[in-house]
């Protein structure tokens, strides 16, 4: 893909500034007073059973490690790549894209999706009225009520804690380990051959058990709500399906040659006129 190592940098650079600063606060959404399904446990990020930066990480150099290690076992099993290329021309397609960087783009590509959304829709997580700690005092109406509180009376010490608990849905855990599980799954199902036929549903369901997993420890740990973590894993597979298929349509259009006019010969059309 030509524009790709321009539109890499750019992935990330805002990347970066949505996940790890604050120049961009999620919409303050409202509540209701002593709101029981957003008053669960709060637990510190660094006692999360699969942290931020750990599924980055596996989501970014799993799929590059297992294709090796897949590229390394067709080679040593005798079989010619030219040969698998041929019958297997999808897999070809997803191959360049690990070693091209598409891979990359599509993960920057699912969190900066699952970034915005969160930050537009402002859904306050399963922890939120923990760390807000919101001053019902200065209400106007009373809680016996149960308004639907739309002003911001958080009265909690971390700001950081705060803005991350507006950002529920979709979850970012559930979306980036969906892509990487459905976009490995892909590329396996596509390259490995007949022969492997136990071992290809077996990776496969390995990698999507483990996306489930992630996403379900997001529930555990009230990260996120259920219905934040089903939609992340519709998100993500839906963003690594969309990529494959469409950057295998644009490489095989860029790919072919280019047929010049075929222009007809003036002593052609001057024996026809003769003939007739």
């Amino acid at each position: 893909v030509p524009a790709l190592p321009t539109l890499l940098p750019m992935s990330g650079n805002h990347l970066y500034f949505l996940e790890w600063t604050d120049v961009f606060k999620p919409v303050k959404s409202g509540f209701n007073c002593h709101d029981r399904s957003l008053s669960l446990p709060y637990i510190d990020p660094n006692h999360e059973v699969i942290p931020f930066l750990m599924l980055l990480s596996l989501a970014f150099a799993g799929p590059a490690i297992t294709g090796t290690i897949n590229n390394t076992l067709q080679f040593k099993l005798n079989i010619v790549k030219s040969d698998i290329l041929t019958l297997f021309p999808l897999g070809k397609h997803i191959s360049h894209h690990l070693s091209s960087g598409v891979h990359a783009f599509g993960l920057c590509a699912t969190a900066l999706i699952t970034d915005v959304l969160q930050l537009m829709t402002g859904y306050p997580t399963p922890y939120f009225l923990t760390v807000c700690k919101p001053n019902y005092t200065t209400l106007n109406v009373s809680c016996e009520q149960n308004p639907y509180i739309m002003e911001d009376i958080c009265s909690g010490s971390d700001p950081a804690a705060i803005n991350q608990g507006r950002k529920s849905f979709p979850s970012q855990h559930a979306t980036l380990a969906s892509f990487a599980a459905v976009y490995v799954s892909m590329y396996f199902n596509s390259t490995l051959t007949d022969s492997s036929k136990l071992l290809k549903p077996l990776l496969v369901f390995s990698f999507i058990m483990s996306a489930i997993i992630c996403g379900l420890t997001r529930i555990i740990q009230y990260k996120n709500h259920a219905m934040d973590v089903y939609l992340g894993f519709l998100l993500g597979g839906a963003v690594a399906v969309y990529l494959v298929v469409a950057v295998a349509k644009v490489e095989r259009v860029l790919q072919k040659p280019l047929q010049s006019p075929q222009v007809e010969s003036p002593h052609y059309k001057e024996k026809s006129i003769t003939s007739s």
